[in-house]
């Protein structure tokens, strides 16, 4: 029996080269589904390219941690209205520092600024995985629940290759996603995948590589959907350009380094093998 994957490559529209390489990874046969920001330098060259490749699946990508709301959106942004750093967020959600409906209609104005752009989504995830955060989650609940029938939870398997990274940090995250995916998955009306997976799961050090792929996507629930996320960007200016002065920049700048290596893999080489893995989008789920 084939191992049901999708392959999704995270945002999309971020800028040209973030959209290219996921289309040339798409083009190459090894990425089937993408997310899409819409409040981002690229967002509207990204619903060129969708349309321009109609086998690829298109969901949106949740954002809250990266540029500027849609929304006037107070208590999500700093004092030059750019949204907060992930961690700076979270902690202001912990600490009620964040309007739950300043959560909630920023996420319905992203919704409504994509099928505005004429797509509808396949599913919805979001960046940096902000709706796992159970007060983002609980604000968005009641739109998921009228307004999508698929959504991304972040539950990595229990059993996992032997190069992934098992430091007791990483455990505890690990465990802590899968209670909040199980919490989620109760509570959302639609439908949701078995396993999630990606590479930054491996040790850190490890040499990415096709097989690499393979045993991750192995490693998921074995009758159920796995769902590998991946980020291969093209390298380009326009990161460097969009980073110059952000105060995370060289977390940044490493984090691009490895999506670029997934653009090598994915849009250069044959990582799965048909007869043994079925690729599908998140249309297929449920």
């Amino acid at each position: 029996m084939r191992r049901k994957i999708i392959v999704n490559a995270d945002d999309f529209g971020l800028t040209t080269s973030a959209s290219t390489g996921i289309i040339d990874a798409h083009r190459n046969g090894q990425v089937n589904s993408t997310t899409m920001m819409v409040n981002t330098p690229g967002t509207e060259e990204a619903v060129e390219l969708a349309n321009a490749n109609p086998m690829l699946g298109v969901g949106l990508h949740f954002n809250l941690t990266e540029g500027r709301p849609l929304t006037s959106a107070q208590s999500l942004v700093d004092s030059h209205g750019s949204f907060r750093l992930r961690e700076d967020l979270i902690r202001r959600v912990i600490r009620k520092a964040v309007n739950p409906l300043d959560i909630r209609q920023e996420f319905e104005a992203q919704l409504t600024r994509f099928r505005n752009l004429g797509l509808e989504p396949s599913h919805i995830d979001s960046h940096q995985h902000i709706h796992m955060a159970p007060g983002v989650f609980r604000a968005i609940l009641p739109v998921l629940n009228t307004e999508a029938r698929r959504l991304r939870v972040v539950r990595p398997p229990r059993s996992s290759p032997v190069n992934t990274d098992n430091r007791l940090p990483s455990k505890i995250r690990g465990s802590a996603m899968r209670i909040s995916s199980s919490l989620i998955s109760r509570r959302f009306n639609g439908w949701t995948n078995d396993s999630f997976v990606s590479m930054h799961q491996l040790r850190k050090g490890t040499r990415w590589t096709a097989t690499c792929y393979r045993q991750l996507v192995n490693s998921g629930d074995q009758n159920g959907w796995t769902e590998l996320m991946v980020h291969p960007f093209n390298p380009g200016p326009d990161f460097e350009k969009l980073y110059r002065h952000d105060p995370i920049r060289n977390k940044r700048m490493e984090f691009l380094a490895r999506c670029n290596q997934e653009y090598e893999i994915l849009a250069t080489q044959q990582v799965f093998d048909l007869g043994e893995f079925k690729l599908s989008t998140w249309t297929q789920v449920g």
